[in-house]
């Protein structure tokens, strides 16, 4: 989440609004935000049926019962428009992920 949030001007700039979200709850959630500076972001919690977003989006991993790392760009439409799937231990490339909203 900390890349994201660095990221977040990039994005903003392009008109795109970034969301973070995982199966955390909301409180632990928050409280992690304070402790890595989250200040621009908003961190979404999936934990209420857990893990119901992640699942709809084929990216919850049961031997985890969490969600896995991915990104996603979804148009104004709700459509999706590119996916990328990462490894746990893998932090996104965000200027790869910008370069892709120009591609689109």
């Amino acid at each position: 989440m900390r890349a994201l949030e660095l990221a977040y001007d990039g994005f903003i700039e392009k008109d795109i609004v970034p969301l973070g979200i995982n199966v955390d709850h909301q409180y632990s959630k928050s409280a992690w935000g304070k402790v890595i500076n989250i200040s621009k972001l908003q961190m979404l919690s999936d934990y209420n049926p857990l893990g119901e977003v992640a699942k709809a989006f084929g990216i919850f991993s049961e031997e985890m019962n969490a969600s896995g790392r991915a990104n996603f760009l979804i148009d104004k439409n709700g459509k999706v428009q590119w996916v990328e799937v990462y490894k746990i231990s893998e932090i996104p490339d965000f200027k790869e992920v910008l370069s892709k909203i120009s591609d689109l």
